[in-house]
This record gives C-alpha cells, sequence and structure tokens, in this order.
C-alpha cells in the first residue's frame, strides 16, 4: 500500500521515473490494472488539476505531472487491452483547420489521460471531414475540437455541420475550447460543452460522458450576453466627443513624438496617442479598409526598419506559407498566409544539440546612420527595431513543451544557452541605445487566459533579472522602455514598474480592468489594447464604445493611456475604425 500512495505522490509531483517504476512494481505484485488507473493514478492528476485551478502550481508543474502520468500508463495500457477496458471513454481530439496551434490541446489530452480516458489525438490543421472520418472510424464518446485563431470559430461549426449531414452528430458529444470562445458562444454553435483550460476540459467531460442519453446534443442557443456595463460606457464614450474635437485645436500645435512623451509623463497630453498593429493578413484581405484607417487614424508610434548591413540568415517568408527558418535557426510552419506560424520540431529536441543554436550576430550590424536619419525624417515617437525576447525564443528553440519542463528540473545546458542569449540582447539593446530612437522594445508572452503560464516566484527568480539589465541599459542612454506581453499578467506588473519598465502592451481585457486601473493606473502607461479576441472579431458598434469608454476610465490619469489594437485574423475593420474614432471623435 506504501509503494501506492507512493505511485500517486510520483506523479503529482512529476517523478515520471518513480511513476514508471513503481507502477511496473504494482503490476508484478498483481494489482489490477484499473484500480491502479482509478485509485491511485487519477486521483494524483485530479489534484494536480485542483492546485492548478487555484493557482497553487502553473504550466510547468501541470506538464510534468502530465508526463509522469503517461509513462506510468505506457505501463498499464497493455493490461487495460487485455482486459478490454475502455476507460473512462474514448475522446477523439484536434485543431480545426486552418489553426496550427496545439500546446493548449496537448494539455487537455494529457489530463484527460490522466483521467482514464482513452485519447487520439488528430493533430493540427484538420479539416471537417477528418473529424467526420474519426468519429466514423473509432466510435468515440467525445469529439474535441481546439483553435486559438478567430477564425477557428466557422470551422468549428463546419466540423458541427458535417458531422450532422453524416448523419453523427447524434452519436458524439462535442467539446470545445480556445481563446476566441465562450460559453454563450460554444452553445450558440451547439457544442455540448465548453472548457476554458485542460484543468476545466476534465470535468466537462466526466459530466458528458455520465450524462444519460449520450450522444445527443444540445441545441438551446445562449442569448448573447451584453457586454458588461455597454450601456453606460457607450453613451459615456459619446459624450466624450465634443470635449475630443475641442482638443484637437491644442494637438495641432504638437508633434507625435511629443505627444508620446506627455503621454509617458502623464503631462495632460490635449489628446490620447494611437497606434495600429496590423498583420499582413489584414492588408491582404482588407486593403481598402486598411488605407482608410491609416488615412483616418495615423499612428504616433512607429518601428524603426533594422537596417542591418549583414543580413541576418533567415530563410523563407516570415508570414508566407510553408517554412520559415529564423536568424536562430528555428523552423516555423505555417499553413495559412498572413499570420507567423508555429516551431514544430523544435531546433534543440535535447540538450546534445545545443550546438545548432545561431546566435544571430548579424543584428549587431545596424547602420546607425540610417537609423537616425529615419527618426530625422518623422515627428513619430520612434521603437528600436529590436526586440529582446528570451522566454519566447527559448520556446522556439526547445519546444514549449520542452521548455516549461526545463524550468521544473532546471538542466544546466538550459542557464549555459540563457547566458548567451542575454550576453547578445544586452549587446543588441547597447546598438540600438546609442541612435536616435526614442524607445528600447521588450517582448515575451508571460500570460495565459486567466493566469502566469510559470509561477511567478520562478519568474522573478530567473526573468526579472534579465529585464532589469535590459532597462538600465536604456535608462544609460536616455531611452524608454516599451514592453509587449499577452495574456493574464497581473503578478508581475507591480515587477514592470519596479524595474522602471514605461509603458506595457498588455491583452487589458483578459484581467479585471478596474482592478489594473485602481493598481497601476499613473504608475505605467499601458500601451493598449482593445479585445482582439471577442470584441475585435464580434463586437457591435456599441460594445466597441463601451469598451474604450471603460479602458479611458480604467486607465487614463492624465496620460499614461495609449489606444492600440491589433488588426489581425478574423477582427472585423468596422470594429478597428470605430474603436480609433471614440478617442478622436470621428
Amino acid at each position: 500500500m506504501d509503494d501506492l500512495c507512493r505511485l500517486t505522490e510520483a506523479v503529482a509531483r512529476g517523478d515520471a521515473a518513480a511513476a514508471a517504476a513503481l507502477a511496473s512494481a504494482a503490476l508484478a505484485a498483481g494489482i489490477e490494472a484499473e484500480r491502479l488507473v482509478f485509485e491511485y493514478l487519477t486521483p494524483a492528476m485530479d489534484e494536480v488539476g485542483r492546485r492548478f485551478a487555484a493557482r497553487e502550481v502553473f504550466l510547468p508543474e501541470l506538464l510534468t505531472a502530465a508526463r509522469a502520468m503517461k509513462e506510468a500508463l505506457e505501463r498499464v495500457r497493455p493490461a487495460l487491452a487485455q482486459r478490454g477496458e475502455r476507460g473512462r471513454g474514448k475522446v477523439v481530439l484536434g485543431t480545426v483547420a486552418g489553426d496550427v496551434h496545439d500546446i493548449g490541446k496537448k494539455l487537455v489530452a494529457a489530463m484527460l489521460e490522466g483521467s482514464g480516458f482513452l485519447v487520439e489525438d488528430l493533430g493540427i490543421d484538420v479539416p471537417a471531414e477528418r473529424f467526420v472520418a474519426a468519429v466514423r472510424e473509432s466510435r468515440p464518446d467525445l469529439l474535441g475540437l481546439s483553435g486559438l485563431l478567430s477564425s477557428a470559430l466557422p470551422e468549428m461549426r463546419a466540423v458541427l455541420a458535417a458531422l450532422e449531414q453524416a448523419g453523427l452528430r447524434e452519436r458524439v458529444r462535442v467539446l470545445v475550447g480556445g481563446a476566441p470562445l465562450t460559453r454563450a458562444l460554444a452553445e450558440e454553435m451547439g457544442a455540448d460543452g465548453y472548457a476554458a483550460d485542460a484543468a476545466a476540459a476534465v470535468g466537462v467531460a466526466r459530466a458528458l460522458v455520465a450524462r444519460e442519453g449520450l450522444g445527443e446534443p444540445h441545441r438551446a442557443a445562449a442569448a448573447a450576453r451584453p457586454a458588461e456595463g455597454a450601456a453606460q460606457p457607450a453613451a459615456e464614450a459619446e459624450r466624450s466627443v465634443p470635449a475630443a474635437r475641442v482638443a484637437r485645436r491644442a494637438e495641432a500645435a504638437m508633434s507625435s513624438r511629443e505627444l508620446v512623451q506627455r503621454t509617458l509623463a502623464f503631462a495632460d497630453p490635449p489628446r490620447i496617442p494611437r497606434q495600429l498593429w496590423l498583420l499582413p493578413w489584414a492588408e491582404e484581405q482588407h486593403p481598402a479598409a486598411v488605407a482608410d484607417l491609416r488615412r483616418r487614424f495615423p499612428d504616433d508610434l512607429v518601428s524603426a526598419p533594422c537596417f542591418c548591413r549583414t543580413p541576418p540568415p533567415c530563410q523563407g517568408e516570415r508570414h508566407g506559407i510553408g517554412r520559415y527558418v529564423d536568424e536562430w535557426g528555428c523552423a516555423f510552419e505555417n499553413r495559412r498566409r498572413g499570420v507567423i506560424g508555429e516551431v514544430k520540431e523544435p531546433l534543440v529536441p535535447d540538450w546534445g544539440r545545443v550546438g545548432a543554436v545561431h546566435i544571430p550576430v548579424e543584428r549587431l550590424s545596424v547602420d546607425l546612420g540610417a537609423v537616425n536619419e529615419f527618426c530625422r525624417a518623422t515627428d513619430r515617437f520612434v521603437l528600436a527595431g529590436a526586440f529582446p525576447r528570451p522566454f519566447e525564443q527559448l520556446q522556439f528553440i526547445r519546444g514549449t513543451e520542452n521548455l516549461l519542463i526545463d524550468l521544473v528540473e532546471e538542466p544546466p545546458a538550459l542557464f549555459d544557452l540563457l547566458r548567451r542569449m542575454h550576453a547578445f540582447y544586452l549587446d543588441e539593446l547597447e546598438v540600438w541605445a546609442r541612435s536616435d530612437v526614442d524607445a528600447l522594445m521588450l517582448m515575451d508572452d508571460w500570460g495565459g487566459q486567466e493566469a502566469m503560464l510559470v509561477a511567478p516566484d520562478l519568474w522573478r527568480r530567473i526573468f526579472k533579472p534579465l529585464y532589469r539589465d535590459y532597462v538600465e541599459v536604456a535608462r544609460g542612454r536616455g531611452k524608454k522602455v516599451f514592453m509587449h506581453s499577452d495574456g493574464w499578467i497581473l503578478d508581475i506588473l507591480p515587477d514592470l514598474v519596479e524595474i522602471g519598465v514605461d509603458a506595457v502592451n498588455c491583452q487589458a481585457f483578459c484581467m479585471d480592468l478596474e482592478e489594473l486601473g485602481a493598481r497601476f493606473a499613473g504608475r505605467i502607461t499601458f500601451w493598449g489594447e482593445l479585445d482582439r479576441q471577442h470584441l475585435l472579431p464580434r463586437g457591435s458598434r456599441a460594445e466597441i464604445l463601451a469598451a474604450a469608454a471603460r479602458l479611458r476610465r480604467a486607465l487614463h490619469r492624465a496620460g499614461g493611456f495609449i489606444a492600440q489594437c491589433e488588426f489581425g485574423v478574423g477582427a472585423d475593420p468596422r470594429n478597428v475604425a470605430a474603436f480609433f474614432a471614440a478617442f478622436t471623435g470621428d
């Protein structure tokens, strides 16, 4: 019995070797495979899932536990097969067509396996007909559809419609998840279940297979939920229009560069600065709308071109279909033009191959004369054409799953590589700090939809000192510091303020907007952004105006706010225009 308890503990703490050995020993001792799964392995993953939901552990710990669970299951699965056990049920999973993101799907698969489900993963960019074939051939109890892009929503609807047309919809329950989804959207499209994360997916899956009449879809469409505080903020946004028009007279004599500088200093600029981030997809799909946006709402901030005398050794087109290799040697796979692909085969799958990493010293060959001429030729606030991203680049090099596990196990090779990368980034920032740009730029995505990707204490121990060094380079040359980080990053915002980051571009609507304002408005400039996962693709004009009013009310303190949004895949150009119009009175 002690060894069985140790098996549970080994899985919970992510010790894969111990979990595999203890599972094999238990089978050899005559413990039934089904008992091992449901009495000792599943409770371990349930506890990890509970702690993950409570933000006591984060993705690295979840992944190490899932890996340990998988190793134990590899030993147990042959015995289950001999007995003809199906476990809790069978699940087929896949990322829908046009989307190559899969880390969330992999986590769901691992958690479901850990809860006793048999899982068949179809992979990424899965067309509707392949989902239909899998339902017909594998006869799963559940079908899981995943997607990160806004374009995943119509693809999920297409899968549901294809199942209906094939006469298979009554046979399987459909569970959906991903950043662009909400419970209301899932119900509206006719899905049977929705989960916001991997831990939640386990509970939903269990409930679905336990429900009587398995395979009968729920057709009740949910009433659309009104945006929080929609009516009053929309009116407030409209009332702000006359004031914005009056302010134009004051801003006419002020350059964009001065406007941004006063914003960063909380010195009551005559209007809120703006910046539109354009993905090539938008320029290809909506060229007329993009031209109109540029004419009506010219940017107040601009990034300088790299102007490298020695071109970095990249291969392929960064936003094109096919394979693109970045200057570090990381290969990206892209199946949709106009967006950035994903690394599917890490450059360093094991630390014995770390020599494959190319430190891109070519990026140090910046023509400062050309940069300075660019700065002199514009009255806009100029950001450097480089952006250190140690965490993200490590993900590209190692693969996200490998890196997150590395952050738990802390192999020496990880820190050797990180030191080399950090030294290069410092050299690169020193080069740009000698130019006439107004600010240096940092970039790393640290948040999920509802929590940090890693424990805040881990972030503070390993990565915060790197960012502090980058800020010191900027301060030594009188430059401002702008940083981009997607997702829920509330835990580290005090640290960004402390080390001296001037402006942060974050997904404010992933967090409590009013809490953000109460704690940080007036201490750091919020460089956007409007919700690009739900509002920009599907919001009404009233909802866009309401969101703009909430942003202004929560974050603007005599400055300290830059109106910014991203025009990317699925965004409605009318909503982009409405957002900027809310701050100009157009």
